[in-house]
């Protein structure tokens, strides 16, 4: 049995965390990206389950497995079943890394540039919220002569 799921993969099944299988492989095994070669079968559901506390069917994978292939994520290296001996591409790799990336200089923002990030965000409700401000106060001093 595979040691894998070192870290939690959000008790979620998506595309990037089924990449981040075979990335985990790769680093625990310490081999590149064309030395990794995972079947779909269930086995690995019951991995995954087990792991992640999810509960996830075969189906669910082949479905994810067939996204990854349609964007080039994902190779069959062996002839035979569609669903083993599938490893991840350069493409699906750099797809892990860059997200990775992103993870990690979103976690180091300052609370400053957070909150820059989240006036960014919600930009329409602050002009919103600024306009009916704008318009009542005129209204307030109307009222109060």
């Amino acid at each position: 049995m595979r040691t894998i799921f070192t870290k939690q993969l959000k008790n979620e099944v998506s595309e990037e965390n089924f990449l981040k299988i075979f990335v985990e492989e790769m680093e625990l095994h310490g081999v590149s990206n064309d030395s990794i070669t995972i079947d779909i079968d269930d086995a690995l559901v019951d991995e995954i389950n087990k792991a992640q506390n999810t509960n996830i069917k075969l189906e669910d994978l082949y479905k994810l497995a067939d996204k990854c292939f349609a964007n080039e994520w994902i190779k069959n290296i062996y002839l035979g079943s569609k669903y083993g001996g599938i490893a991840i591409t350069r493409t699906g790799l750099g797809i892990v890394r860059s997200r990775q990336l992103r993870e990690k200089a979103l976690a180091k923002r300052s609370r400053l540039k957070k909150l820059s990030d989240y006036i960014e965000d919600h930009k329409g409700l602050f002009v919103a919220l600024g306009t009916v401000i704008a318009l009542t106060t005129p209204l307030l001093k109307l009222f109060i002569k």
